[in-house]
């Protein structure tokens, strides 16, 4: 008769299955750790490529179709520099790549994704974009690196279902542009931001950073700094301090299809720290091209495309000597008789020291008053009373094409109300007041004294020559180019403070200088960058806001 197995001995096979039960388990446990880990190291590794591809690209989209082929390759290319799962390359192409105007999709990619968010914009695929008008506004750049495979290590023990595993970066990277053409003015006087005049009667007028409204300006020559390398006009479009200068980023041809639209993504909320990059040297032909297709002029190798960067609707020249059909010269609109006091210049002319830069407290000879030469060397002298400025009327060039000057009131100094056109008032800005006489005229007569039949008053402010849709100061663009786009000519400008420019930081494409605000300047007359002197002539209008942005940011 057999032995009858002990108690413990029957539990032998049960200890060796619940052993063999509990490695599976341990395993299993083992291998959700160990291949979590695993699968959370290459998401971060697909992250990151993802977020440098979509940085690097979304820099350099610039609203033309060659900015998109430059993005794409750019983002390709840093993708490329990135491993994943330890040593395999995280490989992209086009396809993984999609743009559009807003940082969030309200469309689905190829792998399922984005998860929806507020406010939405439609997203289009890369490889689409094959014109100008086609990129015109893609400021987003979406890279997704697709799904990518995963080998798990002991999850598979569990079950077949877990020998693999996913994960993928993914992010979309951009700017919102703002309204700030990308050309650099010196402030006049960039120690107020704004000042009251205050005329003998009691009257008074705002000056913004030394500019006074309705006078016009070639903004081109304000710039002058002495013995520096050159003249701080042009300004990065993409590249703020304290973010690393790319000089290419300041090159006229990267540069001009900003000029074009008017548009850039730096001097976003002016403040007391804001500083732009500036170029102090630029090729005339595309900046000249991309400024004068608001005048509808896209040829000779335009930068610009119509579609996107259309023509004002209105491109009369407001000209000391327009062409033909010589009618509607502002000067009949501040003149009573076009005889009178023919105008020498297009635009005022500022005093300057033998350097070139502006003189003393940066007080032009138009100013209402003079600087005393006792007080000329003192920057923190306190400004003397008005007298008759020393600037005879017919340098002042043509007025008040745009709008006119400005009452100040309150303390800071703002705009109050506009001040009345009336001959008497006009004798007052341009001549204090004093019936000077000039060729045999009273100055009293030069002006007209009312605004007159011809001027509809499309706003209250602005009854000007250019703010008309007919008659002898209004010019449409060719029928091409109707109706064109209101105040495409109106260029709003960063005011730096030029006195901080050295020339060396960063060479002379990347040297920050502070800026004091964004200024409106409305363009009279095509752009001369050819000539000599080179032209921008235009008319100061007053500074501006800028609607607030972002700098290029990581949004997903």
């Amino acid at each position: 008769m057999a032995p009858t197995p002990s108690f413990r001995h029957r539990q032998r096979g049960v200890v060796a299955v619940m052993a063999g039960l509990t490695a599976v388990t341990l395993f299993a446990f083992g291998g959700i750790v160990l291949d979590l880990g695993h699968l959370y190291i290459a998401k971060t590794e697909l992250q990151n490529a993802s977020d440098a591809a979509a940085l690097a690209g979304a820099k350099e989209l610039n609203n033309k179709l060659s900015g998109v082929t430059a993005a794409v390759n750019r983002a390709i290319a840093t993708a490329a520099q990135h491993e994943y799962n330890f040593n395999s390359p995280v490989t992209i192409t086009i396809a993984n790549i999609r743009l559009g105007s807003c940082p969030n999709a309200n469309n689905l990619n190829t792998w399922n994704r984005p998860v929806l968010r507020t406010p939405p914009c439609t997203f289009v695929s890369a490889a689409s974009v094959t014109s100008d008008t086609a990129a015109s506004g893609l400021t987003f750049m979406e890279v997704d690196t697709g799904d990518q495979t995963l080998n798990t290590y002991l999850m598979r023990v569990a079950s077949a279902a877990f020998e693999t595993t996913q994960t993928a970066g993914y992010s979309v990277a951009g700017r919102f542009f703002t309204n700030v053409t990308p050309i650099g003015v010196c402030a006049v006087d960039p120690d107020n931001l704004t000042r009251s005049y205050v005329y003998p009667d009691g009257s008074t007028e705002l000056i913004e950073l030394g500019f006074r409204r309705g006078v016009s300006y070639n903004i081109i020559e304000l710039n002058p700094l002495g013995s520096a390398s050159g003249t701080p006009m042009l300004i990065n479009p993409v590249d703020a301090p304290p973010a690393i200068c790319d000089p290419n980023h300041s090159s006229a041809n990267f540069t001009a299809p900003f000029v074009c639209q008017g548009n850039s993504a730096v001097a976003n909320n002016v403040g007391a720290s804001t500083k732009v990059y500036v170029n102090t040297g630029f090729s005339a032909g595309p900046i000249q091209r991309a400024l004068n297709s608001r005048f509808a002029d896209f040829g000779g190798g335009s930068p610009c495309d119509p579609a996107t960067a259309p023509s004002d609707s209105n491109i009369r020249y407001f000209a000391k000597n327009p062409p033909p059909p010589a009618i509607g010269q502002p000067r009949d609109w501040m003149e009573k008789d076009a005889n009178v006091l023919p105008k020498d210049y297009q635009t005022v002319t500022l005093n300057r020291d033998a350097s070139g830069n502006l003189t003393g407290l940066h007080e032009p000879d138009y100013w209402p008053y003079a600087v005393p030469p006792s007080l000329a060397a003192n920057p923190f002298a306190p400004a003397p009373p008005p007298v008759t400025p020393t600037l005879p009327f017919e340098r002042y060039g043509v007025l008040w094409s745009y709008s006119r000057p400005y009452s100040a009131i309150g303390t800071p100094p703002k705009a109050g109300d506009p001040i009345t056109a009336t001959n008497l008032n006009w004798a007052k800005l341009y001549n204090a007041g004093s019936p000077q006489t000039t060729t045999g005229k009273d100055l009293l007569d030069v002006y007209p004294t009312e605004i007159g039949s011809n001027f509809t008053a499309n706003s209250p402010s602005s009854p000007s020559p250019y703010n008309q849709t007919g008659g002898s100061y209004f010019d449409p663009p060719p029928f091409a180019y109707r109706p064109g786009r209101a105040n495409r000519r109106v260029l709003n400008i960063v005011i730096v403070d030029c006195r901080a420019f050295v020339g060396t930081t960063g060479g002379l494409s990347c040297d920050a200088l502070p800026v004091k605000a964004i200024g409106k300047f409305f363009m009279q007359v095509p752009a001369d960058l050819n000539g000599s002197p080179k032209k921008i002539e235009t008319e100061f209008a007053g500074l501006v806001a800028p609607t607030p942005t972002s700098e290029i940011m990581l949004y997903r």
